[in-house]
């Protein structure tokens, strides 16, 4: 998915939040607006929007010299999803379709995305997600690839959400047998989850845990590590969660790919033909 002009006010937004989490000075912050406005004006509007935050947060990092704003931020929604697990767990047990309730509950943890802002909340959208109706909705035929699958791998977003990814992973684990493999960013960006993050909800108990190789806020196959897009390749089945991942793969052919995102930009919406706030499983 390409960058369009309507992206640009959201990307200053993100430049301006992730500055003055890393820093107080005044002059660092206008500067790195500045820098930022500089390459939006000349940047190739081709580019997706993950590989414009690259740049974004490099220039944070340069100009501040702190590498991981958001990093009190991702350690809070950790704790706050893990103390919710017992519950999620027992939302599950209580379910008529526990695999079906398991993705809808993956995809309200993907509520918890500071690069669309920090105006959210995650119990409201919890209850909300558990009945809402799907814009889009593939489960059946997902049921169908997975029992031919015998390696999955699984595209991480943001922490905290993890958690949630996590209850989905063991849901798939209890029918199927197949191998896992849950990828995470290898260095920090936005509040995307890092190996830091996966270690601490202990996500190597379900999953072989693994990096992109890159810190780009969604999966840029050309920036990817070769140990990473080796395991992609011969992955039978991908889930891909959150925007940043769509907007980098939603061109791949030739892949099982299944999209599974809260839609929070009206950008993505159009792309995929949905409302705002809709739920996808595409």
């Amino acid at each position: 998915m390409k960058t369009y002009l309507d992206c640009f006010p959201c990307i200053l937004r993100q430049s301006l939040e992730a500055t003055r989490l890393s820093t107080a000075d005044k002059e660092k912050q206008k500067k790195v607006l500045g820098r930022v406005m500089e390459y939006l004006i000349k940047s190739d509007s081709q580019l997706t929007p993950p590989h414009i935050a690259c740049y974004v947060y490099d220039m944070v990092r340069k100009i501040t010299g702190y590498s991981d704003p958001y990093y009190s931020i991702k350690k809070k929604y950790n704790r706050i999803a893990l103390n919710m697990y017992p519950k999620l767990k027992n939302i599950i047990r209580n379910s008529n379709e526990p695999l079906l309730t398991a993705v809808r509950l993956a995809i309200a943890g993907n509520i918890i995305d500071f690069g669309v802002g920090n105006r959210f909340n995650l119990k409201n959208t919890l209850k909300k997600t558990l009945s809402q109706k799907f814009a889009v909705c593939r489960y059946s035929f997902f049921k169908e690839k997975l029992k031919k699958t015998k390696v999955l791998l699984y595209l991480g977003d943001n922490s905290g959400e993890i958690v949630f990814d996590k209850i989905l992973i063991e849901e798939i684990l209890k029918r199927y047998k197949l191998k896992i493999y849950y990828a995470v960013k290898s260095g920090p960006i936005i509040n995307d989850a890092t190996l830091d993050d996966a270690n601490e909800v202990k996500m190597k108990d379900v999953a072989e845990v693994i990096t992109t190789g890159s810190s780009a806020p969604g999966t840029i196959l050309s920036l990817c590590s070769k140990e990473f897009k080796n395991i992609y390749d011969k992955a039978q089945l991908i889930i891909s969660k959150g925007q940043g991942n769509y907007e980098t793969l939603d061109t791949e052919t030739g892949k099982n790919i299944f999209f599974l995102l809260k839609v929070k930009c009206a950008l993505v919406a159009g792309h995929l033909r949905v409302k705002l706030g809709d739920i996808v499983f595409k």
